[in-house]
């Protein structure tokens, strides 16, 4: 049969015992509840009345068709004893005794490794782990899959003791979780029923449509009514609507969970899974899909250990379970293979010893080999009666050939339950110490992320410490990029260091390319050279000056600025202002409105030099407290309001620090574009002109200068000293003004750097009004009310964030303590 819905062939319940038992049994409902037997603890069982309730059914009900003949003849059956108001009292009371409590003891898992107290404190641990919502930790478990009608539920059953109600089909609906633990001797046996988030994430799978953390029920003894109206009610929770269509949903991934404790319990916990199925003829088409990577996502996970069922009339082949098992289960260690129906295949001996050899790794075929081998189980059918004893059955038909050849560890429910309880403890003692430093990693992690986020900013108290404390650590490190740039940390930009390198290229370009015209001569001291020429005979120097040249990257820092004439023509435009100005002058004296013409002229590139430098500047501020709100508030984190609100509060500041230094930067370079006279107190500006002078005068008297001359030959050679030394009137003082213009521009610009330099850093970097080191304390302080809710107010996906940073560090706590007390009472006690 291939359908939407796992579902096993037979009930599976011992016998029901007399209403009048006290134990657990309310007089007055004894027509709907379920026999007290040690395999159902308080569970309902299906050879009573109709598993529908007397209400009508909800739309999350879930109803299943069986089209199976075995299982149709049970339905037939069950549907039989849901006309009848009760049981009948025969088959109640005189064929059904009450069990003992032997009996009952004699239900105990066999050799349950759980009933070792260290690894039943793990067993406990590792369930309240699960339970308290940590999943993402690895915690293992038994899950267990298979086709639909491979008679896994009926398998379930013979594990945990559930008789499911296998007709509803409802609980493969969704992954059911079966937790069982003893409780101490007298106690009462309970249930709990409750609904957890999804373990895994389906793509395309839709989440559950209301809340289901609040959903709970929980007893003593569970009627079939009860049981019935809860599925409903979890149906309707995890939105589940069977059917084709837009609107069905057929399956959910949201966990059923189910808790059974009782003094005569087995320590127990398995997950069941939805069957594999191929026919999607009363569901939607991408079902199976959703359903398989519903199933393959809790085969990858390495913690889970997988119990692969098969039914043995079915062609091993054709069941999807274990190829699935064996691509994406990749450690045998945790894989258990088990076939069901074994006695359905008793008269077939061909297909019998085919199961059996593939049981015992002897099929020619390698795709069907564990390294430990396969269970061998057989199931309830519909023939069986209530007094059926599952376990004397499977010992008489595995004892016959060709099942005995079968390891004995391997045949039978109880030896599978036995070896599953063996491995899970095992398992469970493996992980337990990963498990317990994955808390403690995981909860550090959160509570660091916490952290970063501040606290909570609802009061006005609250905003301004934020602010305060941000603002310290801005202020921190922007006094060292200030005064100890070698202390910052690498990835803040050392201001003070930049700004003294923008200085000297400031310097090096102005002295190279800041006037109009180069100097002839004009590294040359008139004084040294008068010396030199004393002591050495030269030849007087008439080439023009040219402008040293400076580095690429130096000249692309200040563009269109590098261009400077040469002394030439300087000269020249030397004569044309003295040609302009001179007619109102007598011959030979020189108009004094041509020197300060001349020095505009000659420093009018210094108001653009001094404008780019005071940009670049403002660059180096806007990068080093960019860079100190990277560091200290980074835009990526989860501070990215206040670095918003900091940055254009520090933008402002900036812009207007930067709009008062270029106002000054005008007035400075206006005072030396617009000068109407020039004037130096400078001792060394009277010394340097004389110098030019004399330098002249020599130089002209040293090349008229010849020896052994006669009286007429002097005076020629007078003439001629006196005419290199004074070409002509308009020569000398085209000279003279050259020589002046150049000793007073050479003052002025030492002064002019100097000034410019100063003012940048003390006025504009150091401002305590700038960007630098306007945040402060007192700043804060300053604040109005909305100026503070808007610099400190809180991104709603950082309170968010809070919130569930919150959550979280308290569930990881939670479990850190879970994982803390299991640890302390395992402490000393032996683990086998």
């Amino acid at each position: 049969m291939a359908g939407p819905v796992d579902i096993t062939s037979v009930p599976q319940t011992p016998p029901q015992t007399a209403a009048k038992s006290p134990n657990n049994l309310d007089p007055k409902d004894n027509e709907y509840l379920l026999g007290k037997s040690p395999a159902d603890s308080g569970v309902w069982d299906m050879s009573g009345n109709s598993v529908r309730s007397q209400t009508p059914s909800t739309p999350g009900r879930v109803d299943v068709e069986v089209d199976s003949d075995e299982e149709g003849s049970f339905w037939q059956s069950a549907q039989t004893l849901a006309s009848q108001k009760s049981f009948p009292k025969k088959s109640v009371v005189e064929e059904t005794p009450v069990k003992t409590g032997k009996t009952v003891d004699a239900e105990i898992m066999p050799e349950d490794p759980f009933d070792n107290p260290h690894n039943r404190i793990l067993f406990d641990a590792i369930d309240k782990l699960q339970s308290f919502g940590s999943r993402g930790l690895r915690t293992p478990q038994l899950v267990i899959v298979g086709g639909q009608s491979s008679g896994k539920s009926s398998l379930l059953q013979s594990l945990t003791g559930i008789p499911f109600p296998v007709n509803s089909g409802c609980c493969t609906r969704w992954p059911t979780r079966i937790v069982s633990r003893r409780t101490g001797p007298g106690s009462k046996d309970s249930f709990r029923i409750s609904i957890e988030p999804p373990d895994v994430y389906v793509p395309g799978m839709k989440p559950a449509s209301e809340d289901i953390s609040s959903y709970s029920h929980q007893g003593n003894t569970l009627t079939k009514d009860e049981f019935v109206k809860t599925i409903d009610e979890v149906s309707d929770r995890m939105g589940i609507s069977p059917g084709t269509g837009r609107g069905a949903k057929n399956f959910a991934s949201e966990v059923f969970k189910i808790e059974l404790s009782g003094p005569n319990r087995s320590y127990f916990s398995i997950l069941d899974l939805p069957g594999t199925f191929k026919n999607s003829v009363k569901v939607n088409e991408q079902d199976p899909i959703l359903v398989e990577e519903m199933i393959i996502e809790y085969m990858k996970n390495p913690d889970n250990i997988v119990i692969c069922v098969l039914d043995a009339p079915t062609d091993f082949y054709r069941q999807d379970a274990f190829t699935l098992a064996s691509e994406y289960v990749s450690d045998q260690e945790r894989l258990v293979g088990v076939f069901t129906k074994c006695d359905m295949i008793q008269n077939e001996p061909d297909a019998a010893k085919e199961i059996v050899n593939i049981a015992t790794n002897d099929s020619l075929s390698d795709s069907s080999h564990l390294r430990k081998g396969w269970f061998l189980v057989r199931n309830r059918a519909s023939k069986d009666g209530d007094s059926f004893d599952l376990k004397a059955a499977e010992e008489s038909l595995f004892r016959s050939a060709p099942w005995n050849r079968a390891p004995q560890n391997r045949l039978g429910s109880t030896a599978l339950k036995t070896y599953l309880g063996h491995v899970l403890s095992s398992k469970i003692r493996d992980c337990f110490p990963e498990l317990c430093a994955e808390i403690e990693s995981t909860l550090n992690q959160k509570v660091a992320e916490k952290q970063s986020l501040g606290e909570p900013r609802d009061t006005h108290a609250a905003k301004q410490q934020y602010a305060m404390s941000t603002v310290s650590k801005f202020k921190a490190m922007a006094d060292l990029a200030l005064d100890r740039p070698e202390e910052l940390p690498e990835d803040v930009a050392p201001l003070l260091w930049e700004v003294r390198e923008l200085d000297q290229n400031f310097d090096d370009f102005m002295r190279a390319k800041g006037g109009k015209w180069g100097f002839a001569d004009a590294d040359v001291d008139p004084y040294s050279k008068i010396a030199e020429a004393l002591g050495q005979e030269s030849k007087p120097s008439s080439a023009s000056h040219v402008a040293p040249k400076l580095p690429v990257s130096l000249e692309k820092k200040f563009p269109n600025c590098s261009f400077v004439q040469d002394s030439g023509d300087l000269m020249k435009a030397i004569e044309v202002q003295l040609a302009q100005y001179q007619a109102a002058q007598l011959p030979g004296i020189i108009n004094p409105v041509v020197y300060p013409k001349m020095y505009q002229m000659q420093v009018e590139k210094w108001e653009r030099i001094t404008h780019r430098y005071l940009f670049l500047v403002r660059e180096a501020i806007q990068r080093c407290y960019m860079s100190i709100l990277d560091f200290i508030c980074p835009s990526h984190g989860e501070s990215n309001t206040l670095r918003k609100e900091l940055e254009s509060v520090l933008e402002r500041i900036l812009t207007e620090s930067y709009e008062a230094a270029e106002a000054h930067r005008e007035e400075a370079c206006g005072n030396e574009t617009k000068c109407n006279q020039l004037q130096t107190t400078a001792p060394r500006f009277s010394e340097q002109v004389l110098g030019w002078r004399q330098l002249r005068f020599f130089q002209g008297m040293r090349a008229a200068q010849a020896a052994d001359l006669d009286e007429a030959e002097r005076l020629v050679a007078f003439v001629n000293y006196f005419q290199l030394a004074h070409p002509s009137l308009q020569k000398n003082m085209a000279n003279d003004v050259h020589d002046v213009l150049k000793v007073y521009y050479k003052i002025a610009l030492d002064a002019f750097i100097r000034n410019r330099t100063q003012s940048v850093f003390n006025g504009f970097v150091n401002n305590k009004n700038g960007p630098i080191k306007a945040l402060n304390t007192e700043w804060v302080l300053r604040l109005s009310q909305e100026e503070l809710d808007a610099l400190c107010r809180e991104d709603e996906r950082i309170v968010e964030r809070r919130s569930v940073l919150k959550n979280e560090i308290q569930r990881l706590r939670g479990a850190l303590a879970i994982v803390d007390r299991a640890r302390q009472q395992t402490a000393g006690l032996e683990k086998y």
